[in-house]
This record gives C-alpha cells, sequence and structure tokens, in this order.
C-alpha cells in the first residue's frame, strides 16, 4: 500500500488538552484530524472538571462574600439565599468562552474536527461511529495519538442518581443546593467540592480511608486546610481500617 493511501498524517483520538496541543502542533506541518465522540470540544478539562470547578469556585466565593467577612464580619454575604442557577450562570458563560476560543484554535490551525466514536481496525486504521447516526467511514494516518482522557469511576453496587448519589461530574446538573452533603474521597476534586458548598453555608462531612489528607502536601498545610474547613463547619473524618474491613467482609 502507497504512502499517499494515507487520509491524515495525523490522526488525534480525544479533543481534552492534550488532544488539542497535539493537534495543533501536528497541524503545523501536516493534514491533521481530531475525533471527539461528545457533541462538545475541550474533553473533561473544560466540560466537566478542571474549568467548571474553578469556576464555581470563584462564583460561590464571591456571591457568599468570604473574602470579604474578615472586614464585615462573619455573616456577610453578597447575595442572600444563593441558588445553583446562581453559580451555574457565570460557569456555564466561562465554559461557552472556552469552547469557543479552543473551536476558534483548531480552525486557524487547519485542523479538521470529526463527531464520531473511534476505534481501531488495524494499528494505522480507525472507524468512526458518527454521533449523529448518519453511518460510519474508516481512515488511515500515518500517525494517531490516542488522548481520550479520563472518566469518573462508578462502582455498579452503587446506586448513583444524580440527586442523593452522584459523582463529581453530576455537580453541574444538580438543581439545588443540597442542605448536608457528605463527599467520599479527600484527593483534590474532593476537597475542592468540600470547600466549595461549605462557604456556601451547606454541612459538609469529608470522609477518606487515609490516615491524613492531601498527602503528598506538608503535614502543615493539610491540617491547616482542616482548620479552614471546620471554620465553616465542615467535618473531616476518616474511615478506620475496622470500618473497611467490617464492610468487605
Amino acid at each position: 500500500m502507497s504512502e499517499n493511501s494515507f487520509d491524515y498524517d495525523l490522526l488525534v483520538i480525544g479533543s481534552g488538552p492534550g488532544g488539542q496541543r497535539a493537534a495543533i502542533q501536528g497541524a503545523k506541518l501536516d493534514e491533521v484530524a481530531i475525533i471527539e465522540r461528545k457533541t462538545v470540544l475541550g474533553g473533561c478539562s473544560v466540560n466537566l472538571g478542571t474549568i467548571p470547578s474553578k469556576t464555581l469556585r470563584e462564583a460561590a466565593l464571591d456571591l457568599c462574600g468570604y473574602r470579604a467577612r474578615e472586614f464585615y464580619g462573619a455573616s456577610y454575604t453578597v447575595k442572600q439565599h444563593i441558588t445553583m442557577q446562581d453559580l451555574l450562570f457565570r460557569t456555564n458563560r466561562v465554559i461557552q468562552h472556552e469552547l469557543d476560543v479552543t473551536r476558534h484554535q483548531l480552525m486557524r490551525n487547519d485542523v479538521e474536527v470529526i463527531a464520531a466514536t473511534a476505534s481501531f481496525v488495524s494499528p494505522d486504521t480507525v472507524r468512526l461511529e458518527y454521533v449523529n447516526g448518519t453511518g460510519s467511514r474508516t481512515l488511515r494516518a500515518r500517525k494517531i495519538v490516542i488522548a481520550a482522557g479520563a472518566e469518573t469511576t462508578r462502582d455498579p453496587h452503587i446506586p448513583f442518581d444524580g440527586k442523593r448519589i452522584f459523582t463529581s461530574d453530576d455537580v453541574l446538573d444538580l438543581d439545588r443546593l443540597p442542605r448536608t452533603l457528605a463527599v467520599v474521597g479527600a484527593g483534590v476534586i474532593g476537597c475542592e467540592y468540600a470547600s466549595i458548598f461549605a462557604a456556601l453555608g451547606v454541612r459538609v462531612t469529608l470522609i477518606d480511608k487515609r490516615q491524613r489528607l492531601l498527602p503528598f502536601v506538608d503535614q502543615e498545610i493539610a491540617d491547616e486546610f482542616c482548620h479552614h474547613l471546620s471554620r465553616l463547619r465542615a467535618e473531616c473524618l476518616e474511615l478506620v481500617s475496622r470500618f473497611i474491613k467490617r464492610e468487605r467482609e
């Protein structure tokens, strides 16, 4: 099979930060296409993770007046009765802006965007199933970059319903702020959402099976973080080994 039989010089699967950078860098020299199975670009970073959570945090701190409480008092708030709609108004605007920036960057670098699900037929051949259901197509590329990202872990034994039990990806779909919230897993994402909801007046319990929170940071920083959470009426709990053992048995 000749070299000219390739449809693209570079094919990138996934339009998250890694896929975007690979496609734009490759497009400076060759013909490139990027495959995305979702209806929007950006991957988890723009739509579910980094951008939404950071924007949600800033919106929460702004509306609840947290940064100004040292001057105006602990009861100070910019807006009474903050709702999820208040938080999502700003978050959705920022997400839309990031999507526009991503789309413009790809267009400016002549990267073709294909909305489809990709599966390998051979090391250099990919079968595409179009998202809109219009059919399928097979492509060949000299180089293929897999930048499919990650998904939230969902234990099949846990009844996730998106209302009472949900993952961090489902936070943006909540229709109202909960009165109480238990966050299972005190990693970076868990601590971030625990602090956001605690600042909004939600009674938060942060649960983790490890002996200390955020073991990759200095002990004093983790202790100070717990102290600030306690000032927001959030509670940090450690699941000791005997409870974990009992559950497994």
